[in-house]
């Protein structure tokens, strides 16, 4: 109540529910102090800067991560991902957003472009020096981003930005930096562009570019919720970054529609899951040495169904000679026993031979290439 005696509504800001939710929020996202501030501009500052060190680290991993593309091999893609250095430049860039920092932006999309043109060239290297001239299983999958990896850069981003937050949690950086690739893209983009493969050099350039803005955006918010703003005075700068913010904003909308309907399609497609699963070493080895011993019967194949429902595994046996219902009965016991469990073994019988050997059923269908189920 006023010295007039009137009383007036207390503000929107004064209400219990408004001061109740403020609270849960900085409980879960505590207000840094300035030394806090300081020592992440430090932290953020000296690894967004292009230098040597910074360009060695990075072409190292477009190298490595480039081989292991060449060569289909996840684990070397992987190391990759952890020697490159990207990641920190994109959450300088998500700081100096929130804080109006130019100098810091400038820094990090400086170091962003020269790193981004030296991947590709790098990428374009390697395809020109290793031999053979067709794209591996590896640089196609990153040709064929969907929204799901815009998520997964989303959430990668925020991740990052709370370890920079809480040294504490730096030791989970590792993982955030597996979790979202930025090098693969680039290097896949370079081999395909050596490739002339546009349509996949496309692709990819379009999971860095959504990686890119997403790790940016999922940053600068942890840093917003910590209390980082731009100061109140500076008019300008706000209204610049708001923009810059604006901007980005509106590139996820427009990714949005092309990740989406790539989603889709390879849902129609049937490219979302694996129609089979591969065969574990241990069994794949022990199904082969018992047709080993066997003369002219070969084992050819073998997955686990991967859709929903019953589990069953699908053997493809080659052979020249009836195949003795001792073999189909040990191989199927020996899966049961090595995997613990009854399962549907079914088994597809392939006849070797000439084609006029072969005797052909009334309905023009070789009876040999017949499958035989056993259920348990």
């Amino acid at each position: 109540m006023n010295p007039s005696g009137k009383s007036y509504p207390r503000s929107r800001r004064d209400q219990p529910e408004d001061r109740s939710k403020t609270d849960i929020v900085k409980s879960w996202f505590p207000h840094l102090d300035r030394a806090d501030r300081l020592a992440l501009l430090e932290n953020l500052s000296e690894g967004s800067q292009w230098s040597v060190n910074f360009g060695v680290m990075l072409g190292c991993s477009v190298i490595i991560a480039g081989l292991g593309l060449l060569q289909g091999s996840v684990a070397v893609i992987i190391g990759a991902m952890l020697v490159a250095p990207l990641m920190t430049p994109l959450i300088g860039m998500g700081l100096a957003l929130v804080q109006g920092n130019f100098d810091l932006l400038e820094k990090a999309a400086r170091a962003m472009a020269i790193g981004t043109a030296l991947s590709l060239v790098l990428g374009i290297l390697l395809r020109v020096l290793v031999p053979g001239n067709e794209v591996s299983e590896q640089v196609a999958l990153r040709g064929s981003p969907n929204i799901l990896d815009l998520l997964v850069a989303l959430f990668a981003g925020i991740a990052a930005g709370y370890a920079f937050v809480k040294p504490k949690m730096s030791g989970a950086l590792p993982g955030v930096a597996i979790s979202v690739a930025l090098v693969p893209p680039l290097a896949a983009a370079g081999i395909a562009m050596g490739c002339a493969e546009w349509t996949i050099a496309f692709g990819a350039l379009l999971l860095y570019i959504t990686n890119f803005v997403t790790i940016v955006l999922g940053s600068a918010l942890v840093f917003w919720l910590h209390g980082i703003r731009t100061p109140p005075h500076r008019l300008t700068t706000i209204i610049h970054m708001k923009r810059i913010i604006l901007g980005l904003g509106i590139a996820i909308l427009i990714l949005i529609a092309p990740l989406g309907f790539k989603l889709m399609e390879q849902i129609r497609h049937g490219q979302s899951r694996p129609a089979s699963l591969s065969l574990s070493d241990d069994l794949w080895k022990a199904l082969d040495d018992r047709l080993e011993q066997e003369d002219g019967i070969d084992f050819l194949a073998g997955g686990r169904a991967s859709s929903r429902g019953q589990e069953d595994i699908t053997l493809v046996i080659t052979t020249n000679r009836p195949v003795p219902g001792k073999v189909v009965t040990d191989m199927d016991s020996l899966i049961d026993q090595m995997l613990g469990r009854d399962i549907e073994v079914k088994f597809s019988i392939l006849q070797q031979g000439i084609l006029n050997d072969l005797k052909i059923s009334e309905d023009g269908i070789l009876e040999s290439n017949k499958a035989t189920t056993v259920n348990e």
